[in-house]
């Protein structure tokens, strides 16, 4: 009687354990189909715009597997992989983007909402393809002028221009935006809440930029006939070109059809240069990348005289300068120049800092997953921008760290030190709230990560120390050489170094 019963709970259990092992598929399959917008019109529409989901959080997996596959594919086409400062700076870029959309999207929906329910000159029906449809349509109009604004005008560019900085083309780039540029894109939208009803509004203005991930590679060609009406990655990166006939042109992000109408549509051609015009700067701070450009505009203004030429610094495109169209001339573009190297910045960075910065940027990036759509999260803007912070901390000292700067081991370990204080504020409060599944996995990857971020510190306290005594021993060495001139006592300089070289190994084992 017992064996029977042992037998029908284990059947249960393999039987609910193989349900919930293949709704999982089945779900990652429809998460994986939207990244390309194959999304149900009646499913992602929603009766209250609040409880439509926040999808650049959610989609973080699939994002991560279509970005493995990239990669494969380059290895087999035996072209270089992604470089890792590229592929971290990214990615940070992106948690703080969404991280601030997170909880940004909540004001939007809010002025959307009213929008819509004072000033509406239509009464859309909600749950209709066809407003979702039409919908689709304005989103990608009003797209194509916001893109193209930020090309157009100066001062919009120095917020966009990070974007194009990268001079490597993949998956991760297209998550490669300032904080400004998600402003300005939630912003010009507003117009579309007197015509759209909100819950669908805000799934379009997601899915816009979510399509455009798979645009950012160099892996996939000429799709056909198809190219006519989508945007595909081969168009997408004659956007991305600095070659002189790519400048300006394919700001569509699902649709080629604005650009073939307002005359900025342009097929690959000549091999592309990815990148910016203008002198990118030699580091991997991100700060510096995305807000460095503000510099060159003041200068810009400062250096033209003249009100009109000073706002036409501020309000012409990039190229502009005083006697000259408004976008600048085509013909003041250089040709690139292929015997360069391919990166403007390209320090030499040991094996064993990528695996450091890997291993906490992983942990960083599931932790983001996990918590970054909680509701004690996404409706807090203060925690919103905690988070923020730390994550603009946390690039900062990566940044040092690939540069290698002097100064990179002490920042790290005040990172270090307030992730633990972030820990306490941020973490554990939303720790407390989770599911049994959440709070288990949550648990362990704290203790890993707390764990982690102590032996962290010792190791970059010791790190200094080690790094302190080569630096004293090659001045030694240096002095050493001069003791044939009689100024230095070489017997007792060998004796020192002797010592402080035991000292030094001491440490290297430790």
């Amino acid at each position: 009687m017992i064996e029977p019963m042992v037998e029908l709970n284990n059947s249960v259990a393999m039987t609910s354990g193989q349900k919930c092992l293949s709704d999982g598929l089945d779900r990652f399959a429809e998460q994986f189909l939207s990244l390309f917008y194959i999304i149900s019109p009646m499913e992602t529409t929603r009766d209250d715009p609040y409880l439509v989901p926040d999808y650049e959080v959610a989609l973080i997996p699939a994002i991560g597997l279509l970005l493995v596959i990239e990669q494969v594919i380059r290895f087999f086409q035996r072209k270089q992989l992604s470089r890792f400062p590229d592929l971290v700076i990214n990615t940070g870029s992106a948690l703080i983007f969404t991280l601030a959309r997170v909880f940004l999207l909540s004001l939007v929906i809010t002025i959307f909402t009213w929008l819509y329910t004072n000033y509406r000159v239509v009464d859309l029906p909600l749950h209709s393809v066809w407003t979702w449809v039409l919908s689709l349509l304005l989103v990608e109009f009003v797209y194509y002028w916001t893109h193209r604004a930020l090309h157009e005008f100066n001062i919009l560019w120095a917020a966009h221009q990070f974007h194009h900085m990268a001079e490597d083309v993949n998956i991760t780039t297209t998550i490669r935006d300032s904080i400004v540029d998600l402003v300005i894109y939630d912003i010009f939208p507003l117009p579309l809440a007197i015509i759209i009803p909100p819950p669908i509004l805000v799934v379009h203005i997601q899915f816009s930029l979510i399509y455009q991930i798979w645009l950012h590679n160099e892996v996939i060609g000429n799709l056909g006939p198809i190219e006519y009406i989508i945007n595909t990655p081969r168009q997408h990166r004659v956007h991305h070109g600095k070659n002189p006939y790519c400048i300006d042109k394919n700001y569509g992000a699902l649709i080629m059809v604005w650009d073939r109408l307002f005359g900025t549509h342009q097929t690959e051609q000549d091999p592309i240069v990815f990148g910016v015009v203008s002198p990118v700067p030699k580091t991997f701070d991100s700060m510096t990348l995305q807000f460095g450009y503000y510099r060159d505009i003041w200068h810009k203004f400062n250096t033209v005289e003249g009100v009109g030429n000073k706002l036409s610094a501020l309000f012409k495109g990039p190229g502009w300068m005083p006697g000259k169209p408004r976008l600048g001339l085509i013909s003041d573009v250089p040709e690139p120049d292929r015997s360069l190297p391919k990166y403007s910045h390209d320090p030499y960075i040991p094996f064993w800092k990528m695996v450091y910065i890997g291993f906490h940027g992983a942990f960083v990036v599931l932790g983001f997953y996990l918590l970054a759509d909680h509701p004690f999260i996404r409706f807090s803007p203060m925690k919103g921008l905690i988070g923020m912070f730390y994550i603009i901390f946390l690039l900062t000292a990566f940044g040092a760290i690939f540069d290698n700067r002097k100064w990179a081991p002490i920042l790290e370990i005040m990172r270090c030190l307030v992730f633990y204080a972030f820990d306490y504020y941020l973490i554990t409060p939303v720790h407390s709230t989770l599911g049994h599944n959440e709070y288990f996995v949550l648990s362990i990857t704290l203790w890993t990560v707390r764990t982690a971020h102590m032996v962290s510190i010792l190791w970059w306290l010791v790190y200094m120390i080690v790094d302190y005594v080569r630096r004293e021993d090659r001045d030694n060495g240096s002095d050493y050489m001069m003791a044939s001139n009689g100024e230095k006592d070489v017997e007792s300089d060998t004796s020192s170094m002797i010592a402080r070289n035991k000292c030094q190994n001491i440490f290297i084992i430790f």
